[in-house]
């Protein structure tokens, strides 16, 4: 079975790393969560993902069922100005069927995770708050 740890977890974002032989499923509603937060239908989005699989080895990264990506070698795909939203209010598979490997995911997490969520969001530091003017 493979592994799974939560790299970095904000209000907005979160970076998951799978790693190992086997599958593991990364769960919206809990690996995704602060406990600082409330969750409800949460809904994350796919912003980059790296990989590095053993020699022969593929990964696919699974939602609701849906491969969504197969992996092999090593890369990284990052999507520049948008995100992969399609089944993002379902929990993320990740599987090494024949062998060994790592998989990086970084999330945005973009609804479902309490009233608090966005506060802040564009800056996403404590101690800096976003006054709703423009950022840019």
């Amino acid at each position: 079975m493979a592994t799974k740890a939560v790299l970095k977890l904000t209000q907005v974002h979160g970076v998951v790393k799978v790693r190992g032989t086997g599958s593991a499923e990364i769960a919206l509603a809990t690996d995704l969560k602060k406990s600082t937060e409330t969750q409800s239908s949460p809904k994350a989005n796919i912003r980059t993902i790296h990989w590095a699989c053993s020699v022969g080895t593929t990964a696919t990264v699974t939602r609701n069922s849906q491969v969504l990506y197969y992996l092999s070698g090593t890369g990284k795909m990052e999507f520049m100005g948008w995100s992969d939203n399609e089944e993002n209010g379902s929990n993320i598979v990740v599987d090494f069927s024949s062998g060994t490997g790592a998989v990086v995911l970084e999330l945005a997490k973009v609804s479902g995770y309490g009233p608090q969520q966005h506060q802040d969001a564009p800056l996403d530091t404590v101690g800096n708050s976003y006054n709703g003017g423009s950022l840019g």
